[in-house]
């Protein structure tokens, strides 16, 4: 009986445990079937958000390089820094610091740092392309492009050397870096017609990434300049940002500069232009450079080309052109792009373009072009040569009218009445001596109406501006960026000048070569090299980003400097409409 009363209890309790356990995992079930039938899509954010979230604390803590003798990250590569000071004007004022901790990220020091005194960057200029990874032959442009699809930019880089290329470099969109990738090859120079046979690219690989430490080094040899020069991203009317356009390349290797459609088709913007040696002649483009649009839509850019001088043979002269409402040229039809190549004029397709005109010719070597902050007036850096050895560096200030077309016949008069203020004049004796060397150089529209707006020759060598220094395809200075405050970035043989457009005082400068110390006439760098003397980097082009960094490229590398100020924003609702 016990035996079997256990027996019994024994069945009841495992009873009662699988019911129980049967209950509980119904009422599990029930439980899942309950949350999985709730509507859950108000917290499906989450699953966004979390990760977002922590992406965001990386990339603005533990990703923020540190400043040393390299940054770094724990996502990147380590840049070296090439300066991390910056030098005040000697002959500045202490509001000279105070305008300097507005446009970069200085470190905060009680130390007194007067005029001439050097201030520490926080943030300072570092190196992001060089070599051998870096694999450039000759930079020489940069340009900004914005990409709608991608909500972001990019910078673009133009080789010159041998027969071109187009590089890219973006941070993207993540922790990682995407860096270096090649965006155009063979990006100056397609046919054999202008400049003989095309030099051949030397391989290299096409991302920053897939270089390793076989990687070599470039041949050291003189290198022929028929690639790319000057590019620029083409405005268009009502658009959201000024950088979303076409590309425009200047083709050394071609002589001309084009559009790039989309299509892959090649417009013709500029191939002749009125000579700036003999007035009423025209000549083939040579190195046009430094592309810029004004917010009409028109078209200027910079071109050196050779004179007869009666003394010394060949001389350069250099001079500044603009082309009416570039932005309404039609594309190239495909079917003519190649056949394009061998045109003399743009005249000679279907599409009808606006011819270049001379708009400055006041220098004997322009090396520079920009805009000013307000839009107004343009700045052009170059050289006026006197006498001898007599040579200034300058920067000249043009009022730019989008009215100037009305006042062509008034300077027509002046032009045949006042034949001596044919170049800029600074001092009675560069006014003679230029006046007398260019006498039967053509005037450009805006000679006239130019001005000396600063002296850059007490910053550059001699041996710098001597006439075996100046080639065509090539410059030591006068590269510039302007900030939406008026500031004018100004490259030259020791790093990049910073003047207040407003001023014309020198702001400060950063240095390349002679950290620490103040580049008086014993501490420039000079530009006679010896044979077994490592070439200077001296910089090439300079360009703000929207990503709040100022890019600065020499011959073979690429920097960016951290700043709190961003460049001029170009407006895109007065560009000219086309008349069709």
């Amino acid at each position: 009986h016990t035996h079997t009363h256990t027996h019994c209890s024994l069945q009841e309790d495992l009873a009662d445990t699988f019911t129980h356990t049967r209950t509980h995992t119904h009422n599990m079930k029930q439980l899942l079937s309950t949350i999985y039938s709730k509507d859950l899509s108000g917290f499906t954010w989450l699953i966004f958000f979390l990760p977002s979230l922590l992406y965001f604390t990386l990339t603005r803590t533990i990703y923020a390089p540190t400043h040393s003798s390299s940054s770094s990250s724990i996502f990147g590569s380590n840049y070296k820094i090439a300066s991390s000071i910056i030098l005040q004007s000697p002959s500045s004022s202490t509001n000279s610091r105070n305008t300097l901790e507005t446009l970069f990220y200085i470190q905060n020091t009680n130390e007194p740092s007067g005029p001439g005194g050097s201030i520490q960057l926080s943030k300072p200029l570092e190196i992001i392309l060089q070599p051998p990874s870096s694999t450039f032959h000759h930079l020489s442009s940069s340009t900004w492009v914005h990409d709608e699809e991608l909500g972001r930019g990019y910078l673009l880089v133009s080789d010159s050397g041998y027969s071109g290329r187009i590089w890219r470099w973006e941070v993207g969109g993540g922790p990682i870096t995407i860096g270096k990738t090649l965006h155009m090859e063979n990006s100056g120079c397609r046919s054999k017609i202008w400049r003989g046979d095309c030099p051949t690219n030397h391989h290299v690989t096409h991302r920053d990434d897939d270089d390793d430490n076989h990687t070599t080094a470039l041949p050291k040899k003189e290198i022929q300049n028929y690639g790319s020069g000057g590019i620029t991203t083409e405005i268009i009317k009502g658009s959201e940002n000024a950088h979303m356009g076409k590309l425009l390349v200047s083709e050394w290797g071609e002589r001309r500069i084009v559009r790039i459609e989309e299509d892959g088709s090649r417009t013709p913007m500029a191939i002749t232009v009125p000579s700036p040696c003999m007035s009423g002649d025209k000549e083939r483009l040579n190195t046009p450079n430094h592309l810029l649009y004004t917010p009409w839509g028109n078209l200027i850019f910079v071109d050196s080309l050779s004179c007869d001088a009666t003394d010394d043979g060949k001389v350069s002269s250099g001079a500044v052109y603009r082309i009416q409402e570039a932005v309404n040229v039609p594309a190239l039809p495909v079917s003519l792009s190649r056949e394009a190549h061998s045109w003399n004029d743009t005249s000679s397709g279907e599409t009808e373009t606006k011819e270049p005109e001379l708009l400055y010719n006041g220098m004997d070597a322009v090396y520079g072009v920009t805009l000013s902050h307000d839009l107004t007036s343009l700045f052009v850096s170059g050289v006026v040569r006197g006498n001898g050895e007599d040579v200034r560096a300058l920067i000249v200030k043009l009022p730019l009218d989008d009215d100037d077309d009305d006042d062509e016949e008034k300077e027509e008069e002046e032009e045949s009445s006042d034949d001596a203020d044919k170049k800029i004049t600074m001092e009675d004796s560069i006014t003679e001596n230029t006046a007398d060397a260019s006498s039967s150089s053509p005037m450009g529209i805006l000679d006239s109406k130019s001005k000396v707006f600063y002296d850059v020759t007490p910053h550059i060598h001699p041996s710098c501006l001597s006439s075996n220094n100046q080639k065509e395809e090539t410059s030591l200075f006068g590269s510039m960026a302007v900030d939406s405050s008026g500031n004018i970035y100004m490259t030259y043989t020791d790093g990049v000048l910073i003047i207040d457009s407003l001023t014309g005082r020198h702001i400060g400068t950063i240095p390349f070569h002679s950290e620490g110390t103040h580049h008086d006439d014993g501490a420039l760098l000079t530009c006679t090299k010896e044979d077994d003397e490592e070439e200077k980097e001296i910089p090439t082009s300079i360009v703000f980003g929207e990503d709040g960094y100022l890019y600065v490229t020499t011959k073979h590398t690429l920097m960016r400097l951290k700043a709190r100020v961003k460049g001029v924003a170009m407006p895109t609702n007065l560009v000219v409409p086309s008349k069709k």
